[in-house]
């Protein structure tokens, strides 16, 4: 799958960088960007052996890459692929965001959806993907570098580990991230 997503947004880069230089249009950044992110389940119960044991609200580090198709001054399509590491567990993420930029301004506001998929063997396969809605807002530091802060927020109900068909109670996750990224 991730292969699959890989090849997709290189042939996408490809293409666009191709057409950019055709058209003499830089319209298409590809970018990478590292920073801190601190993952919070919350649950709809308080469950000590899961919040203990299972997963807690670690910080940990992440790197991402994304691929920004600007569709005109202010507007933009942003696919992007992260890895998230923590003490307790190891996150994917793959969304596709939409990038508004304040005119005049260093300034943009980012969001849109994405999946969460959590790696592990202990984990219940019905809970490996979670859709989140994301958003957050960046600066431009330099025509280069820029600096970004998100909150995302889990939609999915995910399954206590231990029982997971027990009772109805679940938890979600929520994160805070900031970062620093560069653009080629």
């Amino acid at each position: 799958m991730f292969r699959n997503l890989f090849l997709t947004l290189l042939a996408l880069f490809i293409f666009e960088n191709a057409r950019s230089q055709v058209f003499n249009s830089p319209s298409v950044n590809l970018s990478v960007q590292a920073g801190y992110i601190a993952i919070d389940p919350s649950f709809s119960t308080f469950y000590s052996e899961v919040g203990g044991e299972f997963i807690t609200g670690e910080a940990g580090v992440f790197l991402g890459v994304n691929y920004n198709l600007r569709l005109n001054r202010d507007f933009s399509i942003v696919p992007e692929v992260s890895f998230i590491s923590n003490k307790e567990s190891v996150h994917y993420r793959v969304a596709g965001l939409v990038e508004y930029r304040i005119p005049s301004t260093g300034l943009y506001g980012v969001g849109g959806p994405q999946v969460n998929i959590l790696s592990g063997n202990s984990l219940n396969p019905y809970d490996r993907a979670g859709f989140e809605l994301t958003g957050g807002i960046g600066y431009d530091i330099s025509s280069s570098f820029y600096l970004e802060g998100r909150y995302s927020h889990e939609l999915t109900n995910r399954l206590k580990p231990e029982d997971p068909f027990s009772n109805n109670d679940y938890y979600r996750f929520r994160s805070y991230s900031i970062g620093l990224g560069f653009r080629f």
